[in-house]
């Protein structure tokens, strides 16, 4: 057998895939919706590959005795929050309820004040220079008497996570990650938010064909109120972990935590920009229009309908960092330097063709660094240097998009998003569906009910078929567009959809999702 070392794991296993697991409801169950592609049963009963030898080979359901332990200790953990029935919003937000189980997110209790300058970081990272979410003065004159963030300062979705240290596996990939929100209310300076985890579970999708793989989608469900005891968001997420793990336990990692399986998201090469790729780029910023007080009436707008789309970037650090969630102002603001003809005149041109001010040519070492763990089994990545964008973001750039569009009178009222059903290998040869590395895709009868939406891309004739399979990384301008799905009337109310997506301008897919947006009739 040849031997199984780095550069032949990377051409082997390209971007690898992880799924993260649903805790079961009353004791450890797991999902009978698994799949498999037609021919993988067949296929599983064939000899593997000669590399994956020395792998463990999985089936749904089944464990040793020492995983079994694992989950039932997991599942039991679960089972706190998703039994602790109902709860008094009065003693939630007195915090009675501190330190019960499901209480707060991330491990903390209490709740999160929203001082202004919280405010303003989400306003800036988002906001897209809506005077709305920035400027105080503005804001007392519009319908919601002060600044008032509606979206991205609330977010009630919590998966629940494998535990890491237990042996689980000896790699792990993240796919399909999708997020859900409801907003019922503005927040505002001075708020307090408190977050309840109604539920979290993780099942068990390895396909009955096995896999090299073992897959658990995780899924969580959580609301979020103010001060006030009134719902301000409700949400929901799920994605998958894939784990495997070598056969002999001499090889696996030492100090039992899993180690990531990165996909090789730095097989697409840094873009080199021109001059003429920056001139279009600029026209999408001139053509940027932040409606405000200028009303957008629900009988104007019409199916087919495209807003303006909104350029974001070139994306850029501070600090040397892999994963990238705090972007600085003058990075995604970009546009204000680049149409100031007397600052655009007073910027150097790096090797990647991105126009910087002199000042953000070099970026500063890490103001921090994680500790080296010598027991741990190194992450396997074809990292080039480039910061990755949490997936996340690139959504609410495309919020602020649509929040601009709709203007002061519109309300946010849902908005969803996905990347990555299926991990994108750097191999053209791995195949996730087929046996022996089958990672099976979210069923829609696995979704929470806030998917309802999904699939997105399939609503725009031009982009079925389409799927968000890569991330944003330093570099990048990104390209956010829309397109109005449906326009109905519920309850009195009226409401438009859209379906959204992020692109970079070369052209790679690192986003899709929906929003549901309610807006004022013509009288």
């Amino acid at each position: 057998m040849p031997e199984l070392n780095r550069r032949s794991f990377l051409k082997l296993v390209g971007q690898g895939s992880a799924a993260l697991g649903v805790a079961g409801m009353g004791g450890l169950r797991f999902s009978k919706n698994t799949w498999a592609a037609p021919d993988a049963i067949a296929q599983a009963k064939e000899a593997s590959d000669s590399y994956w030898d020395e792998w463990e080979f999985y089936y749904p359901g089944k464990y040793d005795s020492e995983d079994a332990k694992v989950l039932q200790k997991f599942q039991a953990e679960l089972d706190a929050i998703n039994n602790k029935g109902k709860i008094s919003i009065s003693d939630l937000v007195s915090g009675k309820l501190d330190g019960q189980p499901g209480i707060g997110a991330h491990g903390h209790s209490g709740g999160t004040k929203m001082s202004r300058e919280n405010m303003d970081t989400y306003a800036r990272r988002y906001g897209a220079l809506n005077p709305l979410f920035t400027d105080e003065s503005y804001a007392k004159k519009t319908v919601w008497g002060a600044m008032a963030l509606p979206f991205a300062a609330a977010e009630p979705t919590y998966m629940p996570a494998m535990p890491k240290t237990e042996g689980i596996g000896d790699y792990m990939v993240v796919s399909a990650h999708n997020d859900t929100m409801n907003y019922y209310r503005p927040v505002h300076e001075g708020d307090t938010l408190y977050t309840v985890i109604d539920e979290q579970h993780f099942v068990d999708i390895t396909p009955a064909a096995g896999s090299h793989y073992r897959t658990f989608a995780m899924k969580g469900w959580a609301r979020v109120f103010n001060q006030r005891g009134e719902l301000v968001a409700e949400g929901a997420n799920i994605l998958k972990e894939s784990f495997r793990r070598h056969k002999d336990p001499s090889k696996r990692n030492k100090n039992k935590a899993h180690a990531w399986e990165s996909p090789d998201w730095w097989s697409r090469k840094p873009y080199t920009y021109s001059d003429a790729d920056w001139e279009e780029i600029k026209e999408i910023w001139k053509n940027e229009k932040i409606r405000g007080s200028e009303a957008l009436h629900w009988d104007d707008v019409n199916i087919g309908d495209m807003p303006p789309a909104r350029a974001v970037g070139p994306i850029r650090a501070e600090e040397k960092i892999d994963m990238i969630f705090d972007i600085p102002d003058w990075s995604t603001n970009a546009k204000l330097d680049y149409l100031d003809p007397a600052v655009f005149k007073t910027m150097v041109k790096n090797e990647q063709g991105i126009y910087l001010r002199p000042e953000y040519l070099e970026k500063k070492a890490p103001s921090r660094s994680m500790p080296v763990d010598p027991d741990a089994t190194p992450e396997i990545a074809n990292r080039d240097g480039r910061g990755l964008i949490q997936n996340a973001v690139a959504a609410k750039w495309a919020a602020g998009m649509i929040l601009n569009w709709m203007g002061d009178a519109g309300w946010l009222q849902r908005i969803g998003w996905d990347i990555m059903e299926l991990p994108p290998g750097s191999d053209p040869t791995i195949d996730y569906t087929r046996a022996p590395t089958i990672i099976p895709p979210l069923s829609l009868e696995i979704r929470p009910a806030l998917f309802d939406k999904y699939p997105y891309m399939d609503k725009v004739p031009f982009l079925r078929g389409c799927r968000a399979a890569w991330h944003a990384m330093e570099g990048d301008v990104v390209i956010c567009r829309s397109y109005v799905t449906d326009k109905y009337e519920k309850d009195g109310e009226h409401f438009v959809d859209l379906t959204f997506w992020c692109r970079t301008f070369d052209k790679y897919l690192v986003e899709e999702g929906f929003a549901t947006v309610k807006l004022p009739k013509r009288a």
